[in-house]
């Protein structure tokens, strides 16, 4: 028997010794909200964990199809699975109300339509008790298509189970990496996120749990340890991209998040290498806000669009990151983006889409 799952017996042992609050090793948060045609495989993957001393909180986010009762059904048939049910307010309000139930040494998240390794929570404990000082413990993931585990791509990390210990300044490469900006790759400490507040923001809906992740990681001793293993399934299949739904307002969100990261990285003393990638990043996600723009959903007409866009373009948090990021840039995209109107852009995009046909 390894010393975790001693510990764990312990645990479990004293819980059942003290009648009036039972204390979880870690409570696992499940938004959910009209979920009902994959929320099983979901709960039934957490339910199936080798580690057994858990609390799972499902949030019921004012589902309009059976979800509710699904997570009812469940929270009877075993005694660490509490619901609660909520008007709408979307999934940061979700994780938020799951939060401030928690009972449990550590939090983790899961989403209602992916599903866990049998080893998720086995792993990330061991790891979190192998280095009992660092605050930030994480692990990778697969893509994938569906709930037999069909991958379609996965982070780009070593898969020999090894460990990488980290810190701020390797913020960069996780981040090229996919590995920082989501909240269920990770195991988070709840004495720091209840003494620090830090919630999801729920005003907005696309780099939110970017900046959970960067807030918890500034108020932590920033040390960061990544088992480098897929122990979560991020099925992919039927989610909403930016590339099929319109996003208000999106440069204005994408700017916010970025010039948080960029401010954290300041005062993290990244170097002005990674600064610069800083504003690559963000760079993209601009070219992303203003492909969104023109998404057959947003019903302004097309010269308030272009209107629109140049105001983006003129920006000063623009113009700072097009001029970090535009060495890369093909050249017709790079002068077509310093003349600062955006059908020029337009057109630079459609005569290459000619060019490689």
């Amino acid at each position: 028997m390894t010393k975790l799952q001693n510990q764990e017996k312990k645990h479990i042992l004293e819980n059942s010794l003290n009648k009036t609050e039972i204390v979880p090793a870690v409570s696992v948060i499940v938004p959910v909200y009209n979920a009902e045609k994959f929320l099983r495989h979901c709960v039934d993957s957490i339910i199936a964990q080798t580690f057994s001393d858990f609390e799972l909180i499902l949030v019921d986010d004012g589902s309009k199809d059976n979800s509710g009762s699904i997570c009812d059904e469940y929270a009877e048939k075993d005694r660490r699975i509490s619901v609660i049910h909520k008007k709408n307010g979307g999934v940061s309000s979700a994780r938020n109300r799951g939060i401030s139930k928690a009972k449990g040494k550590y939090i983790c998240f899961a989403d209602s339509d992916d599903y866990l390794s049998e080893f998720y929570l086995q792993e990330l404990l061991a790891l979190a008790e192998q280095y009992p000082e660092y605050d930030n413990i994480w692990c990778g993931f697969s893509i994938v298509s569906d709930y037999q585990g069909t991958s379609v791509g996965r982070s780009v990390f070593s898969e020999d189970a090894s460990v990488s210990l980290c810190g701020t300044e390797d913020f960069v490469d996780l981040h090229k990496k996919w590995l920082d900006p989501m909240p269920w790759n990770k195991l988070y400490v709840n004495d720091i996120l209840k003494s620090h507040n830090i919630i999801f923001d729920t005003d907005i809906s696309v780099g939110e749990d970017l900046l959970f992740n960067l807030k918890y990681l500034d108020c932590s001793n920033k040390k960061i340890a990544l088992l480098n293993k897929t122990v979560y399934n991020y099925v992919r299949d039927g989610k909403e991209s930016l590339d099929n739904k319109y996003y208000p307002n999106l440069f204005d969100v994408y700017k916010k998040v970025h010039t948080k990261m960029y401010k954290y990285g300041e005062k993290w003393g990244l170097n002005d290498e990674s600064l610069n990638e800083i504003l690559i990043f963000a760079f993209y996600k601009y070219e992303a806000a203003l492909e969104n723009t023109f998404s057959k959903d947003n019903n302004i007409s097309k010269k308030e669009k272009y209107k629109y866009n140049n105001t983006i373009l003129n920006s000063c948090e623009f113009q700072k990151a097009f001029k970090c990021a535009s060495k890369d840039l093909n050249i017709l995209y790079k002068l077509a983006y310093t003349t600062k109107n955006y059908r020029f852009v337009r057109i630079v995009q459609s005569f290459i889409k000619i060019l490689k046909r």
